[in-house]
């Protein structure tokens, strides 16, 4: 009997490692690939769009858990601000239910930007942890600071309250 008992928990352990290894699967199979900025909505309501704002964000999967994420952002000079890039490399980590970032390269121009430093690179690592959720083929991001990332099919929203909403496509 207790044999018995043994192999039925073995099985249906087993059996959730693979459903889990399966969702995350198909959560990288959404979230793969390269993603153009198509527009940014400033809080006033002003639509940004190509050359205004320009941007790729790219995802790209190492394993069902893992990913390297990257992204470039350009924002160039609107009245009085000034004009911006950003750059940067994190990976990512995955669970069914939780997300960790742990940005390793963070490159700047235009925020704290000055005549003698005009690029600000940040090399420390941060990390930020979050929640991921698959529900109808939308995957949602929250992150801890309030961004968020929605993801469904060819396209994605990543909005900043107070700040912006991004549209992007995906183009692979």
């Amino acid at each position: 009997m207790n044999r018995r008992l043994m192999f039925a928990v073995l099985t249906v352990c087993a059996g959730m490692t693979l459903a889990c290894s399966d969702r995350l699967a198909h959560m990288q199979e959404q979230l793969a690939g390269k993603w153009e900025l198509e527009s940014r909505t400033l809080p006033d309501g002003t639509v940004l769009r190509k050359p205004e704002v320009s941007g790729v964000f790219s995802w790209q999967p190492i394993d069902s858990r893992k990913a390297h994420v990257t992204l470039n952002m350009l924002v160039n000079a609107v009245g009085e601000k000034p004009r911006t890039f950003d750059f940067a490399a994190s990976k990512y980590e995955i669970s069914t239910s939780a997300i960790t970032r742990s940005r390793y390269l963070l490159i700047r121009q235009g925020y704290r930007s000055s005549f003698d430093a005009p690029i600000t690179i940040y090399h420390k690592a941060k990390v930020e942890k979050g929640k991921i959720t698959l529900e109808d083929g939308l995957i949602r991001i929250t992150h801890e600071r309030g961004y968020s990332e929605e993801f469904r099919g060819d396209q994605m929203v990543a909005t900043f309250p107070d700040v912006f909403v991004d549209k992007w496509t995906r183009v692979r």
